[in-house]
């Protein structure tokens, strides 16, 4: 009997979260544009007001979700507005593939330096087909290449840049699923083109995308900019200004993230920095690491690429 009793609760108990779960997923909360307005949300809700798409989630919502960004959501506000202030819970988004790159090789002839890297994409630890579109960012210059990987989700690509624009180098690559191309990925490696390896990102900048603007404010005095790039699979485009501070971050036409590097200087060091949009990386919420979990995972979507979404909760109080 007892044995009986325990299961109801727990299935009650599964029953009650999951609900919870399911409305932050398909409720826009309020105000229902609170993500690309900067209000702190009276209801928490993530989809998006615009798309009439079940898991369909709103960018600058789950943007504001990274400590990193400007408009970022204290953990207090979440639980207020999601009427959770006595059950803990969490959120994270992550992307359906794993890109992993690699410097496999480059070689200097006279003007220029060849790079070739080693891309490998998977999911779930499995090697998958893709196509890969990767970019170079190096001061003024971006240089891009096209290939795909193997059946075992191996590819490589080559790019040449010159050595006039040495320096802070930032290589994006972007995989497509050749079996959906809403399964879009991106991975980044750093590197020094004829220079010394650059410091983590991000150290000279923060930068916050909301609402198709990018807010960038400088940690240093001395910081300079060269440029502002959008990068989508399919486009790249250099940003233009919306205010001293904020550039307009293009909306492509494309089942893709976008990634935008800034690069610059700080007195003698070079640097190129990037921020996503969505904004990742994303894990916002309680310290789960010593305490029971109840997690609710779903696939989304976000400009039409897919996501996974995964809502944590703690034990319900007794």
């Amino acid at each position: 009997m007892q044995t009986q009793i325990n299961s109801a609760q727990d299935l009650n108990k599964q029953v009650y979260l999951q609900a919870i779960a399911d409305h932050i997923v398909t409720s826009p909360g309020s105000p229902i544009e609170w993500g690309a307005s900067g209000e702190t949300p009276t209801v928490f809700g993530l989809a998006s007001s615009d798309i009439e798409c079940a898991y369909a989630l709103d960018v600058d919502k789950l943007s504001r979700l990274s400590s990193e960004n400007l408009y970022a959501l204290s953990y207090i506000d979440l639980s207020k507005s999601a009427r959770l202030t006595n059950l803990a819970f969490g959120v994270s988004l992550s992307q359906m593939l794993n890109v992993d790159i690699a410097l496999s090789d480059n070689s200097t002839g006279g003007d220029y330096t060849t790079y070739t890297f080693t891309v490998s994409v998977s999911h779930n630890t499995a090697g998958i087909q893709a196509k890969l579109r990767g970019y170079i960012v190096c001061r003024n210059f971006v240089g891009s290449a096209s290939n795909s990987t193997s059946a075992s989700g191996v590819g490589y690509l080559t790019i040449q840049v010159p050595a006039t624009s040495n320096g802070a180098a930032l290589f994006v690559v972007f995989a497509r699923a050749l079996f959906d191309e809403r399964i879009t990925a991106y991975g980044t490696y750093s590197f020094g083109h004829l220079a010394a390896n650059p410091q983590p990102n991000p150290t000279f900048l923060n930068q916050s995308p909301l609402n198709y603007s990018l807010t960038v404010s400088s940690n240093y005095p001395t910081v300079a900019f060269f440029s502002s790039i959008a990068l989508s699979y399919s486009y790249a485009a250099n940003l233009t200004f919306n205010s001293p501070s904020s550039y307009i971050i293009p909306e492509f036409l494309d089942k893709s993230p976008i990634v935008v590097v800034t690069t610059g200087t700080n007195g003698t060091e070079t640097f190129a920095e990037w921020v996503s949009y969505p904004q990742l990386p994303q894990n916002v919420g309680a310290d789960f690491s010593s305490s029971e979990q109840n997690l609710f995972v779903y696939p989304v979507t976000v400009r039409g690429t897919l996501y996974k979404l995964t809502i944590c909760f703690g034990d319900i109080p007794k």
